[in-house]
């Protein structure tokens, strides 16, 4: 190669090289133009950076922000450590506590510490409380975060804190009820201090409805293993006679676990014959389930007609494995009047798990089934017509024929539920489980999948020899698309361990989406979205600064119409009314998800949060919280709030439709 050629060759290639930098300075450019403006607080670069690192799970990359002079700096990035979870943030949240002054950020250090839910720094804390007390918020927050990382010790130690702080006492009731949520870890005890905590709220004379509601829920959280034969008729008088609704409610379901009492039943027949809130009568309802009693049965019965649907929902619900020959029949009179789909349904469910022989219950059920326009009325009388001897291959006729995806994922979940009821199987029924399992997780569906698996990890004693190979079952999971079928690739994992007598331990997704930042910068702290439904309509008002990668998503949807004709497929009473998926039947997602954003807000009435499979699958579904939902704090993105309509969001039932979802363009004063 001669040297003029050499020479040629390598400026050209340096001019090359300048071209393709230019080319790509200026698509940065072009990609800065789009979001030049903000009306958040993501103007700041830095924020913008500080998140950008929290979703790249950079807990390094964070950690150079605490060594800023900007106290929001490094206060964002203490509450970026809460998204991300790594333990080699405690010694930077452990140095702030030590070393800062400012008490936002040792409340956002103390956030973090029990996001990551180790129990490292739990002597830290513990001392750090003792010395402490006078910095009432801080130390509030640290026993708080105690409890999301408890052991013994740290049950030991919230138990035994003696203390005037109403904020601290709070703060100890936030722990001991973290403990249980997050740590399964509870004590008598325990539930002696929070007792203590709650009586002397009133012989005090402390006005705090927040603790004495924390304190209602901790009791609402206790199993039979937890209950003590003392607390018995406090929490049935306060559940008769407390001046809040919401913590009357939350003492109605703490009965549930406290049934075996005397005077329990009492209690609840007191409460089902005076109590008008639907709120308290729908978690009284619930706690019948765990009694048996023949007045309270009664009383359950007299819900079933009642002008609220939901009520009458979770009475015809409870009352499935209780009904005698006589009261089935009253059960059935009253079903054919009702006109409310759902508590039809489930109250000829419980009809029929008694009457399972008659005729003409199961073809009055099966021409409802046939004659209904909702898919959603479907898979409930779905359920009821399984429970007759009569419709004993429904669900497989339905599973082979039928095209409606939450249909088809309603038939295999009866089909799966069916023979976990078996305690061994013949020959013959061995093969036809075996098909079933096969012809399923050949369908490629992630809820067919999803079952399926679930009822292999169950039913390994009883039905491994049944089940398909390890191999084969390997093989469909490497066909299935992440992050889209995440869920069924899950329960394939789990399955596998359980067939292999191995633990199975769940690894967050490697990479998702981060912030769209273009679809927020027009998206300001106080912007609203509206969400039509068939029984009414309901404002919102987007988190954007709490959670910017899920709005920006949500308005990206909103944007495309995603939203609009999807139904809400799931509604627990008193809980979550949950909807945007695409398919219909809780399975359904997007063809990329986007990280868990987890803040300082707390699930209250009209919170909304994002649906996921575990910690970084978050995708299109969104639900609304029915009530304060203490347990979900931490662990789903919060990313609105129901700013008018409450009204409207606690009427939606299931298989209620979503007409429209728009982001308002113009953000006016709300009404007062």
């Amino acid at each position: 190669m001669s040297k003029l050629n050499y020479s040629f060759k390598l400026n050209f290639l340096l001019v090359f090289i300048c071209v393709l930098t230019s080319a790509c300075t200026q698509d940065e450019n072009l990609n800065e133009e789009k979001i030049i403006h903000f009306d958040n607080k993501f103007k700041d670069a830095k924020i913008r950076d500080i998140y950008n690192l929290r979703d790249q799970r950079n807990t390094l990359g964070v950690a150079e922000y605490l060594t800023s002079d900007s106290l929001k700096y490094r206060r964002e990035a203490l509450i970026a450590f809460g998204s991300i979870q790594d333990t080699t943030a405690l010694p930077y949240c452990k140095k702030i506590l030590e070393e800062e002054n400012d008490i936002s950020l040792k409340i956002a250090a103390a956030f973090a510490i029990g996001q990551i839910s180790s129990p490292k720094l739990n002597d830290f804390m513990i001392n750090y409380i003792v010395m402490h007390e006078a910095e009432e918020e801080v130390v509030e927050h640290l026993f708080e975060a105690l409890g999301m990382c408890a052991t013994d010790r740290a049950i030991v130690f919230m138990t035994g804190f003696v203390t005037l702080s109403v904020p601290i006492k709070r703060g100890i009731v936030k722990g001991l009820y973290k403990a249980i949520v997050w740590q399964n870890s509870t004590s008598l005890d325990a539930a002696l201090q929070v007792m203590r905590i709650y009586s002397r709220s009133f012989s005090e004379g402390m006005e705090d409805d927040e603790t004495r509601e924390w304190c209602s829920s901790f009791f609402g959280k206790l199993n039979s293993e937890h209950t003590l034969e003392v607390f018995s008729s406090n929490i049935f008088d306060q559940a008769r006679r407390n001046e809040n609704e919401l913590i009357r409610a939350n003492f109605a379901l703490a009965i549930k676990a406290f049934s075996k009492a005397n005077g329990s039943a009492s209690a609840l027949q007191k409460i089902l014959s005076s109590e008008k809130s639907s709120l308290v009568l729908i978690n009284a309802i619930k706690a019948t389930e765990a009694v048996k009693y023949t007045t309270v049965i009664d009383e359950t019965i007299s819900f079933l007609d009642n002008k609220d649907p939901i009520v009458a929902t979770v009475a015809a619900d409870v009352l499935y494995k209780k009904l005698g020959w006589n009261t089935s029949k009253q059960v059935y009179k009253i079903a054919k009047k009702i006109k409310y789909p759902n508590p039809r349904a489930k109250a000829l469910k419980a009809v029929m798990e008694e009457r399972n022989k008659q005729s003409e219950i199961y073809n009055f059920t099966k021409d409802l089934f046939e004659n209904s326009n909702s898919v959603y009325e479907q898979c409930l009388l779905l359920e009821a017509m399984n429970e007759s001897k009569l419709g004993k291959n429904i669900a497989f006729d339905t599973w082979k024929t039928t095209t409606s995806i939450p249909l088809k994922t309603k038939a295999i979940e009866i089909i799966t539920a069916n023979y976990a009821k078996q305690k061994s199987l013949s020959s013959s029924k061995g093969k036809e489980l075996n098909k079933i399992l096969v012809d399923a997780l050949l369908t490629k569906d992630v809820g067919q999948i999803y079952t399926v698996c679930s009822f292999m990890s169950a039913n390994v004693a009883k039905f491994k020899k049944y089940y398909p190979s390890v191999n084969q079952m390997d093989s469909v999971k490497k066909n299935l698309e992440i992050p889209l079928q995440v869920e069924a690739v899950i329960e394939i994992e789990k399955a596998i361990a359980a067939i292999n007598q191995t633990t199975y331990k769940y690894e967050a997704l490697k990479s998702n989406v981060g912030v769209k930042w273009e679809m927020i910068q027009n998206i300001k702290p106080n912007h609203l979205a509206k969400i039509y439904t068939n029984q009414g309509e309901i404002t919102i008002q987007l988190k954007v600064e709490d959670a910017p990668a899920t709005v920006a998503m949500f308005v990206d949807l909103v944007q495309q119409k995603f939203y609009n004709g999807l139904f809400f497929h799931r509604m627990v009473p008193n809980f979550v009314a949950q909807g945007g998926d695409p398919r219909g039947d809780g399975f359904g997602g997007l063809p990329y998800s986007i990280p868990s954003e987890f803040s300082l807000l707390e699930y209250q009435e009209g919170s909304l949060g994002i649906a996921s499979a575990g910690k970084d699958t978050e995708s299109c579904q969104f639900f609304f919280t029915e009530v304060p939902t203490h347990h979900l704090d931490g662990r789903y993105t919060i990313f609105a709030e129901v700013v008018e309509g409450l009204d409207v969001m606690h009427k939606l039932e299931y298989g209620d439709k979503m007409d429209s979802v728009v982001v308002l363009k113009d953000i006016l004063p709300l009404a007062q």
